[in-house]
């Protein structure tokens, strides 16, 4: 059985924020999960909020040479 998300994946394509975007939408609504991409809030404090709770639940973030 495949894992509930391999329906969003695609192999061998450029990425597509687009797509991105409309992946994350199906899987909130059909599986309650949440994909956030901080660039899609526009403002500080709601990127702020997703880097908190993000923070919270897996840790600190290791930048790697300011590549994110």
């Amino acid at each position: 059985m495949p894992p509930p998300l391999a329906r969003f994946a695609t192999l061998g394509q450029e990425p597509d924020p687009a797509h991105a975007r409309k992946a994350a939408h199906e899987a909130y609504h059909a599986h309650g999960i949440v994909l956030i991409n901080p660039e899609w809030l526009t403002g500080w404090a709601d990127r702020k909020q997703l880097e908190i709770l993000a923070e919270k639940l897996f840790g600190k973030r290791k930048v790697d040479n300011g590549q994110g």
